[in-house]
C-alpha cells in the first residue's frame, strides 16, 4: 500500500481593497484548500508504508497545528490538520517521507528543547536568538557547497533582512558569532488597528502613514472619556506587554549594535548602557507609555479590557496590543469581512528617526544535531523554505499574520492583498537590525510590566531600565568570564 497524498486545490477567491480603506488586494486568496477527511488515516497508513516506499523518514516539527481541521471562530476560515498539511509537504518533497510533529506555541522553546535532545526529530525550528547553539548543527558547509541555496544566492532568495538574520550573533555565545543554524520560511510583519468609527464619533483627524507614534497617544488622550456622540464610556488606546518592548525603537530608545566577536568585553558601555542614564529619547518613550496606559482600561495590566474591539460596541479607539489584533484583523481581510475592515484600519508600526521599527522574527527551519539523516534534513529544509507553494499553504492556513521572508513573492497568493504587499514591503525598509538586542530587550520587559502596572515614573522607569542593562552586561560578563 502506498502512502496516501491528499488532493490540494485552491478553493476561495476573496476581492480586497486599499490598504488603508479595508481588506485591501488585488487578487485572490488561499483561504481554503480542500483536503480529504481521512487526513489522520493517511498519516498513520504513511506510517507504516515509509519502510516499503524505500524513502528517507524525515521528521519535521512545526508548532501550532493542531491534528484535526478545525474552524476559525472569527473568520469562518478553516485550519488544514496536521496530516493535511504532511500530505501537502509529501507531494511538493516527493523523495521523502515527512513526519510531521507539532506542539502548542504556549512553553515552545521548552518543548522544543526537549524533542531536539531526545532525539525525536530532524528538523526543528526556531524564532530569536534562543540557545540554538546547543540544539541545532551549522549549516555553513551546506551553503558553501550546495548548488541550489548557497552563500552566493541567498539574496536573490530571502529579503535582505532575513539574509541579515541567518547570521548568529549573540552574547551568550560569542564562539558561534556568524554561524547559520536556520534558513527563514516566514516573518513577523504587525499593525497597530484603529476603529474609524470612533475617531469620526470624537471629531479627531485620522492618522497616516507618516504619524509618529507620540502623535498617536496624543490622539489617544483626546478620546478617553464619554464619547460625544453616543455619551458611552471610550478608552483611547490599549496596550500590552507582549512585544511592547518593540516600541522603544520608534522613540530611537534603544540602538542598533555591531560587532565581529560578540564579546561584551568588547562593548562601549558608555554608547550603549550609560547613555541610558540621561537619555531624552528613553525618558520620552517611558512618558508616552505611561501617557497611553492612562488612556486603556482598568485591565490592561493582566491582558483584560480589549474583548469588545471588532464588535458593533467597541470603545477603544487606537489598539495597539499587536500580537493579538494583528492577527485578528487579518483573519478578518481574508474572510472577506468588509464591514469590520471597512470600520477598522491597519497602522504599520511607525518608525524612529533612524527610519527602524520593530519586530525583527523570522520562523526558521534547522536541522537537529540529534538528525538521523543531516543531508536528508537539509534537502527538506531548502523545500520548506524556497518553495513558494508551501509556504503558501503554511501562511494561509496557520500564520495569517505573518508574511513571506521570499524576495520573490509572484507565486505566494496571499501577497495578492495590497496589506501583504505593504507590510512585506515595509519589512524590507524599516526593520531594525541588528547583532544583538537581550541586553537591553530582557531589562525593558520587566520595566514595561511595571509601567502596565502603574508602579513608575517615567524618571523612575529610566532608572530601573538602566539598573537592568547595566546589570545584563555586567551579570553576562562574569557568567562568560570576560
Amino acid at each position: 500500500m502506498k502512502k496516501k497524498t491528499l488532493s490540494i486545490m485552491l478553493s476561495i477567491a476573496l476581492g480586497v481593497s486599499a490598504l488603508m480603506t479595508g481588506c485591501g488586494g488585488s487578487g485572490t486568496q488561499t483561504a481554503e484548500r480542500d483536503g480529504g477527511d481521512k487526513a489522520s488515516e493517511g498519516k498513520a497508513e504513511g506510517a507504516k508504508d515509509a519502510a516499503a516506499s524505500g524513502k528517507e523518514v524525515v521528521r519535521v516539527v512545526v508548532p501550532g497545528i493542531s491534528e484535526e481541521t478545525t474552524v476559525d471562530p472569527i473568520s469562518g476560515i478553516k485550519k488544514k490538520g496536521l496530516g493535511e498539511f504532511e500530505a501537502f509537504l509529501e507531494a511538493q518533497i516527493p523523495d521523502y517521507d515527512i513526519d510531521l510533529v507539532s506542539i502548542p506555541w504556549d512553553g515552545w522553546i521548552q518543548k522544543m528543547e526537549t524533542l531536539v535532545t531526545s532525539g525525536e526529530v530532524d528538523v526543528g525550528f526556531y524564532t530569536n536568538q534562543e540557545a540554538v547553539p546547543g540544539w541545532y548543527i551549522d549549516l555553513t558547509d551546506y551553503l558553501k557547497k550546495d548548488t541550489e541555496v548557497n552563500f552566493d544566492n541567498l539574496n536573490h532568495l530571502f529579503i535582505e533582512p532575513a539574509v541579515f538574520y541567518t547570521k548568529y550573533n549573540s552574547f551568550n555565545y560569542p564562539e558561534n558569532t556568524g554561524q547559520v543554524f536556520g534558513l527563514p520560511m516566514t516573518m513577523a510583519s504587525n499593525i497597530i488597528v484603529y476603529d474609524k468609527q470612533l475617531f469620526e464619533d470624537w471629531g479627531v483627524e485620522a492618522p497616516t502613514e507618516s504619524t509618529t507614534f507620540t502623535e498617536l497617544v496624543d490622539m489617544a488622550e483626546k478620546m478617553t472619556g464619554k464619547n460625544p456622540a453616543t455619551g458611552s464610556t471610550n478608552y483611547g488606546g490599549y496596550l500590552f506587554s507582549t512585544w511592547m518592548e518593540w516600541y522603544a525603537i520608534s522613540y530611537d530608545a534603544v540602538k542598533t549594535y555591531k560587532s565581529d566577536t560578540m564579546m561584551l568585553s568588547d562593548m562601549d558601555t558608555d554608547e550603549y548602557v550609560e547613555y541610558v542614564k540621561n537619555s531624552p529619547e528613553v525618558l520620552n518613550y517611558f512618558s508616552d507609555m505611561i501617557r497611553l496606559v492612562n488612556c486603556c482600561p482598568e485591565g490592561v495590566a493582566t491582558g483584560n479590557g480589549s474583548e469588545k474591539f471588532f464588535t458593533d460596541e467597541n470603545d477603544i479607539a487606537i489598539n495597539f496590543d499587536t500580537n493579538n489584533v494583528g492577527t485578528n484583523y487579518m483573519k478578518y481581510v481574508y474572510a472577506g469581512d468588509s464591514a469590520i475592515c471597512d470600520r477598522y484600519i491597519p497602522l504599520l508600526i511607525p518608525t524612529g528617526k533612524n527610519g527602524m521599527e520593530g519586530f525583527p522574527e523570522f520562523f526558521r527551519f534547522s536541522i537537529t544535531k540529534s538528525a538521523k539523516n543531516p543531508d536528508a534534513a537539509w534537502e527538506v529544509i531548502k523545500k520548506l523554505t524556497t518553495t513558494p507553494e508551501i509556504v503558501d499553504f503554511y501562511l494561509t492556513n496557520y500564520a495569517q499574520d505573518k508574511v513571506t521572508a521570499l524576495a520573490d513573492t509572484s507565486k505566494v497568493t496571499m501577497m495578492d492583498y495590497e496589506i501583504n504587499k505593504k507590510r512585506h514591503d515595509y519589512q524590507i525598509n524599516a526593520m531594525f537590525k541588528t547583532d544583538d538586542y537581550w541586553f537591553w530587550r530582557t531589562p525593558l520587559q520587566a520595566v514595561n510590566n511595571q509601567i502596565l502596572s502603574k508602579q513608575l515614573t517615567a524618571e523612575a522607569a529610566r532608572e530601573e531600565f538602566y539598573k537592568g542593562v547595566s546589570d545584563w552586561v555586567n551579570n553576562t560578563k562574569a557568567q562568560l568570564g570576560q
